[in-house]
């Protein structure tokens, strides 16, 4: 097998694709992706799994008037997101998001901020670089609601974008948005495919709930390869509302 040496992976050489990736490169800017998916200029935005307020910079440089919704639940994340948010006017909710109405659950905190999540570190993983031997896992409590449930309260008709970063706990978040979905136009997506967290199952639970409220795969935006293994280890995937 030849390998292509416009690529990282092994793969005979077909076809056009490495002119058309050149010409997608030039003409690509994320506005104009997002402007595929989105007709608003002022679009809502809720940011689940916000943790320091990246999200919250990155929208606002797309769509400076958008209005914006941001979930954490870690308190020392939640502390840095607040200012970022007062810094756009956005409004910042401390609170986790999964599939029980309201309940009060274990947050598990890591040396590595972003890296905390609802599931703990597995210490076994076999796709860890080495962090998973040292992972603190320090348990605290946070409260917890659904998706479904925090829309409600917002008092919004609709969402422009969902995107969701939730450290494996993905299929669990949008088990609690079956009704907030259907008034969704996109959702963004990072799916855990490694075993970082126990599991490697992700994958195809979002897209079975996904394909189940009627949206279809538009892009697999970003991804991460792991150099130890060679595999990926999580990818972000973009979905589109087709009922809307």
């Amino acid at each position: 097998m030849k390998h292509n040496e416009h690529s990282p992976f092994y793969s005979p050489p077909c076809g056009t694709s490495d002119q058309r990736n050149e010409e997608y490169a030039r003409s690509f800017s994320v506005r104009r992706f997002f402007d595929h998916l989105v007709t608003s200029e002022v679009p809502i935005i809720l940011d689940v799994g916000a943790h320091r307020g990246e999200s919250v910079e990155f929208f606002k440089s797309i769509y400076p008037q958008s209005i914006l919704f941001s979930f954490e639940p870690d308190p020392d994340n939640f502390a840095e997101l607040i200012k970022v948010a007062q810094q756009f006017d956005t409004q910042a909710i401390q609170v986790a998001l999964g599939e029980i109405t309201e309940e009060e659950c274990s947050y598990y905190r890591q040396s590595i901020s972003h890296m905390g999540g609802l599931l703990p570190i597995h210490a076994d993983s076999t796709d860890s670089l080495g962090y998973a031997r040292q992972a603190t896992n320090e348990r605290i409590t946070v409260h917890k609601r659904t998706l479904d449930q925090v829309f409600a309260d917002l008092d919004i008709a609709h969402v422009d974008i969902l995107k969701i970063d939730v450290q494996g706990y993905e299929g669990k978040v949008l088990e609690g948005a079956s009704s907030m979905l259907a008034l969704t136009d996109c959702v963004v997506i990072e799916v855990s495919l490694y075993d970082l967290y126990g599991k490697t199952d992700s994958f195809a639970e979002v897209v079975r709930l996904m394909d189940g409220a009627g949206f279809s795969l538009w892009d697999i935006a970003n991804l991460s390869k792991n150099p130890k293994s060679l595999r990926t280890d999580w990818i972000e995937l973009v979905y589109k509302n087709d009922r809307r």
